[in-house]
């Protein structure tokens, strides 16, 4: 779908809805509607507990063709230090800028030689979670499990927390498959069109399409007029129950 078409259509939809009524919505605010409502997409078709068929995007061939485009993979045994660790056993590992949603993940032993490329699974945790049972012997990581901690950053790098033994005995190298960012959705040059305001959408201000197969961009235009409608009439209540039904 092309950024005019997004332009033509969400005014179709936005006006047949709205009456006519609603005031105008500028370049500027369709494309942080539109952009926002991508993200809502990508996280629904991503989360099976956030959508109303209750399917991870890998469920059926559909969510897995609208998202592959987002999907990418990375490995890397490069770590940085942190002073913050709150194990012994833990280490940081570098990860991409544009990590949005982890898919999958595992560790590969590099170094320690009876068990050379050996994988551990991981095991994604809160904060709470280790509090609970890093006391826990039948839970801790072992030779075939490790922990991962909520991703920060670290001297500006994006990282993961890794706690496994084999940090300290060897050297892990860890491997992901995840979603990456889309781009925002901009449907026109906003230093062209608001000269004097400066206004960007993620530091981008181009004219940017979206990325995703028409498909899927249909659901973000769809997505995009509820938001803008709930926007206008926050007490709608046929609007919440139109984006509820839209977290499919």
């Amino acid at each position: 779908m092309t950024n005019q078409e997004f332009r033509n259509q969400f005014d179709i939809s936005y006006n047949a809805i709205a009456s006519n009524s609603a005031p105008g919505i500028d370049d500027y605010e369709l494309s942080v509607y539109l952009t926002q409502a991508q993200l809502e997409i990508v996280k629904n078709y991503y989360d099976p507990l956030s959508n109303r068929k209750q399917k991870g995007f890998e469920a059926t061939e559909k969510r897995r063709r609208d998202l592959n485009q987002l999907v990418k993979d990375y490995k890397t045994s490069t770590t940085i230090t942190n002073s913050s660790n709150i194990n012994s056993e833990a280490k940081f590992y570098t990860v991409p800028d544009d990590l949005f949603l982890i898919v999958n993940e595992k560790a590969k032993i590099t170094s320690e030689d009876c068990y050379n490329n050996k994988t551990l699974n991981i095991k994604p945790m809160s904060y709470d979670e280790y509090n609970v049972q890093i006391n826990n012997p039948f839970e801790k990581p072992d030779n075939k499990n490790a922990w991962r901690l909520d991703i920060s950053n670290v001297n500006n790098v994006k990282v993961v927390e890794i706690i496994s033994p084999y940090n300290i005995l060897g050297s892990l190298e860890y491997q992901v498959r995840y979603i990456k960012y889309p781009k925002p959705i901009i449907i026109t040059n906003l230093n062209t069109a608001f000269p004097s305001d400066n206004l960007t959408i993620d530091g981008i201000f181009v004219e940017t399409p979206c990325e995703l197969n028409t498909e899927i961009c249909r659901e973000i235009l769809d997505r995009a007029v509820l938001l803008a409608l709930a926007d206008y009439k926050p007490q709608n209540l046929q609007v919440k129950a139109q984006m509820s039904q839209t977290n499919e």
